[in-house]
């Protein structure tokens, strides 16, 4: 029988389609100690017990674990239990979520994953040894040597929290960690790379703020490397680069690559988080090259308040950016994902309802609306005292009132956004969606009244079954907005079909005429969403209409 090595470094992801990036740049850069390591992965579907019997039974020596705003509540759970049945296992913890960990000190400050576990009757403080905030690819390894050799200052497991803030490392010096993805990752699982760090912007919102700079990997190097995961079967790039188009000729180049590659690689998807207003002729020119269900973009708009953009020091020239969300539109097979964020100080409930309903005029195949977080690091405080803005101190610690922002206002917000993605965005109802806001002024006050009809009738939001979400779209449509009840089965019927669903929901099965499609099949389950929007126009001719009003009306 195998003994486990002596290190390991585990990750919680929040679905096991995710794969850990960050992990796995640990692992490859452990230089002489990587026999000695090894990386298991989990999900926040997993109690913390389970996650921690796993550990246990490999008995390290030294335990890496990231701390994410969606796994801090399953580390705050897990670490006292580590703790009581490893006593002198190492615990290293890494990540965004101990970005303003305080350093150790006669009255050393809580960090937000500290109050969830003193709320717990814990105090991890006690648990974890090593903090190791910003980026550790080189410093993990360097501190588990220092650990292993006993010659860290703080190597001792009785001296808890010791700070060891790593510098930025030179990303010529990394060793890249796509070679660490498996067979199973490439096929299965969503494959995360990136061409830089850091951010353009510096909005207050985000830990980004705090970059000095955008850096940037060799390309050469890099390319090959994305070649090499071609040819052993990846064909799903996610890349985290959070400004891809800064540097356009880099961008161009990346494209072109891909681009060049797609005749030999069928089936190939990627997806980039790109700058609003910053599309040159060179750029679109070769995103105007890719076929359909190849390309994914990331859009974020925010805010269409430019009083709030600057509040918040985001440069953005708004009419850029939709004159380039026009283009991308209309003149790419790109599929675009944009963003919002609610509760921005500054921000009212009117500005954002306008805001929102231009992004939606402009037809972007996805709107994607957050609640703004405080995250840990963030700047995001120093507007706290002159715009009364309150937060949720426990992850995943959204506003919950500004001054600008009542409280309730928020909640029907947050609701709104939850039924708008399990309805819109999900492109389960792709025909019965633009019947919810047919004839209406504002899609958005139109879909606000459907969301609180929904929290009326399902006081608990999440986990409703979907013919029985479907039930309630029918009744909602023939109810409260008078569609015939033939025209609501028959759009209700062609999304749920089109979803991949087999069976016919009851409410629907009496005014149905003719045979339903049938079902989706044979796409990969991460293409099936996309392949869906793809055909939004065609099944909606409403859809164009809506888009073609530049007040969104």
């Amino acid at each position: 029988m195998n003994t486990p090595p002596p290190l390991l470094i585990a990750a919680i992801n929040a679905r096991y389609s995710h794969a850990s990036l960050g992990a796995r740049y640990l692992l490859a850069n452990m230089g002489d100690l990587r026999p000695q390591t090894d990386l298991v992965e989990f999900t926040q579907q997993q109690s913390a017990a389970e996650i921690g019997n796993a550990i246990v039974a490999r008995h390290p020596t030294i335990l890496a674990l990231g701390v994410y705003i969606w796994n801090a509540g399953h580390v705050a759970d897990l670490l006292p239990l580590l703790r009581r049945q490893l006593p002198d296992m190492v615990i290293v913890l890494g990540g965004p979520e101990i970005a303003e960990m305080d350093p150790p000190g006669p009255r050393p400050g809580l960090h937000p994953i500290q109050r969830i576990a003193l709320a717990q009757g814990a105090d991890l403080g006690g648990y974890s040894d090593f903090l190791l905030p910003g980026e550790a690819d080189l410093a993990f390894a360097a501190l588990c040597r220092d650990i292993l050799s006993s010659s860290h200052p703080c190597s001792s497991v009785s001296i808890r929290g010791c700070l060891h803030p790593p510098l930025p490392p030179d990303l010529a010096a990394i060793q890249l960690p796509y070679d660490e993805y498996s067979s199973e990752d490439l096929s299965r699982r969503l494959l995360y790379v990136e061409t830089s760090r850091g951010c353009a912007m510096r909005c207050d919102y985000c830990v980004s703020a705090n970059d000095e700079s955008v850096r940037f990997f060799p390309l050469p190097p890099l390319l090959t490397a994305f070649d090499k995961l071609l040819v052993r079967g990846a064909r799903h790039f996610k890349f985290c680069d959070r400004s891809f188009n800064l540097n356009i000729s880099r961008a161009v180049e990346v494209l072109a690559f891909f681009l060049e590659r797609l005749p030999r690689f069928p089936g190939l998807v990627l997806h980039f988080e790109m700058l609003p207003d910053r599309f040159p002729t060179d750029l679109r020119d070769v995103l105007a090259r890719f076929p359909p269900r190849s390309l994914q973009l990331e859009i974020g708009i925010q805010s269409f308040n430019s009083a709030v953009l600057d509040l918040i020091r985001r440069p953005q020239i708004l009419d850029r950016a939709v004159e380039n969300l026009r283009f991308l539109r209309e003149q790419t097979h790109a599929y675009l994902h944009t963003d919002l964020i609610a509760g921005l100080p500054g921000e009212t409930p009117e500005s954002f309802a306008a805001g929102f309903n231009r992004l939606v005029a402009l037809g972007p195949h996805e709107v994607q609306l957050g609640i703004l977080k405080k995250l840990p690091g963030a700047p995001i405080d120093r507007h706290d005292a002159a715009f009364a803005m309150h937060y949720n101190p426990a992850s995943p610690y959204n506003i919950r009132s500004t001054r600008d922002w009542p409280a309730d206002h928020l909640l029907r917000t947050a609701r709104f956004a939850h039924y708008w993605d399990a309805i819109v965005n999900s492109n389960r109802f792709l025909a019965a969606a633009p019947l919810l806001w047919q004839h209406a002024s504002s899609i958005f006050d139109a879909f606000m009244t459907l969301a609180d009809w929904m929290g009326a009738r399902f006081p608990q939001e999440h986990g409703i079954p979907l013919p029985k979400l479907v039930e309630a779209v029918f009744e909602y449509l023939t109810q409260a907005r008078h569609v015939p009840e033939a025209t609501a089965a028959e759009a209700l019927i062609r999304g749920y079909r089109h979803a991949g669903a087999r069976d016919i929901p009851p409410a629907l099965a009496p005014h149905l005429h003719g045979e339903p499609p049938p079902p989706t099949r044979g796409l990969p389950k991460p293409l099936r969403r996309q392949f869906l929007f793809w055909t939004w126009d065609s099944m909606n001719p409403a859809v164009d209409a809506v888009s073609a009003d530049p007040d969104g009306t």
